[in-house]
């Protein structure tokens, strides 16, 4: 009997150690999948959405996210829930604001934005559409409304526009927590997320349709980590070949979250094909989305030479991260053209000795004459 209590006790502990190391291999990112599963199955922290509704705003607040290690993007505690404003009754909305703070577990104290890596409003486009009977747009493009990220707290749609939804239509909010800079601490945060919204009964708005592009560069699939040949002498580094991975029409791998080295670097993409501007578009709003060590972010005509958007983040001096990322708003709009190219620039200064990781993106929204004139010819 005692032995085999010993052969047992030693195959536990071989169980436990082949697990421990399997763990620590593991990136990060699949580390904290793992813990926050262990937190939130044995009850150590809070594993539930709340939602709180009030008139003109809705507020979701995330599961508990326990910050016990450096986060670059990506990488920290995460969540994601289906959403309804409200399922007990089957409204018009238009949404108009976006807003994700960093609290305290037990919610009475706001914290750094510097503990938020993005929010992802999406939409569900098959019910979408459905409800509307524009199926010919399901996977047209991929169904996000807006983000929220490190160094944008919040934004508005210009006055008089917003996206409809109906309020018992399904949304999926994604949050996931951010940690550049604190390393001798644990502890505990949610994000507070609310979303604005106006009644079509009280104030019919002008329908905006979100599309995102964002930069990538080629990479050699074979040799992913190589960088720069001359075969790809514009060839980034990849932060990873199974995320944020994608071809292009002829088959080329391409990455859309890359390495920069220390120093000054500059990048230029064309957007025109992400863009795919079929006539014309009236363009109202663009938030971006960035990784710090950015510094300027611009939308280019480059037909035209004018610049449409010339975003320059603020960095903070004494720690890593973005303390300010400026929108793009306008009534008035801004036309883009169909036969004209449009190159996204960026400028990034890593300012440490390391090697860093960058994203660069814009939300953008125009005006959707198509769901404005099924909106008028069902007279809601």
């Amino acid at each position: 009997m005692k032995q085999r209590s010993k052969f047992i006790l030693i195959f536990l502990v071989l169980i436990l150690g082949g697990g421990f190391i399997y763990f620590k291999s593991l990136k990060t990112r699949h580390q904290e999948l793992i813990k926050s599963k262990v937190y939130y199955t044995f009850g150590l922290v809070d594993s539930e959405w709340k939602t709180k509704l009030a008139d003109n705003s809705v507020t979701f607040t995330s599961p508990t996210f326990v910050i016990s290690n450096i986060y670059k993007s990506m990488e920290g505690p995460k969540a994601d829930q289906y959403i309804v404003i409200d399922a007990s009754k089957e409204e018009l909305l238009w949404l108009t604001s976006f807003k994700t703070n960093a609290v305290s577990s037990d919610e009475t104290r706001k914290m750094s934005n510097d503990f938020v890596c993005h929010t992802n409003f999406e939409y569900r486009d098959a019910e979408h559409y459905n409800r509307w009977n524009m199926t010919e747009r399901i996977n047209s493009q991929y169904p996000r409304i807006t983000s929220i990220s490190n160094g944008v707290e919040a934004f508005e749609l210009p006055d008089g526009f917003g996206f409809p939804v109906f309020s018992n239509e399904r949304l999926f909010i994604n949050a996931q927590a951010l940690n550049h800079n604190i390393t001798d601490s644990t502890f505990n945060i949610k994000h507070k997320i609310k979303i604005g919204y106006t009644n079509h009964n009280e104030k019919p708005l002008i329908p905006l349709q979100p599309k995102t592009v964002f930069m990538m560069f080629p990479f050699d699939p074979q040799n992913p980590f190589k960088g720069p040949t001359e075969l790809l002498p514009n060839a980034c580094i990849p932060v990873e070949t199974k995320n944020h991975s994608y071809q292009d029409n002829s088959g080329n791998a391409l990455s859309g979250h890359w390495i920069i080295a220390p120093g000054k670097h500059s990048y230029s993409y064309n957007a025109s094909g992400q863009l795919q501007i079929k006539d014309s578009i009236r363009l109202h709003q663009i938030t971006s989305h960035l990784h710090p060590f950015a510094q300027r972010f611009k939308l280019k005509n480059k037909t035209t030479g004018e610049i449409i958007y010339d975003c320059k983040s603020e960095n903070f001096s004494d720690k890593i991260g973005l303390k300010n990322t400026p929108s793009f708003s306008s009534q008035k709009g801004v036309w883009m053209y169909r036969d004209h190219v449009y190159e996204m620039l960026l400028e990034v200064d890593n300012t440490t000795d390391k090697d860093q990781e960058m994203m660069a993106s814009m939300a953008i929204f125009y005006y959707d004459v198509d769901m404005d004139n099924r909106i008028k010819e069902l007279k809601l």
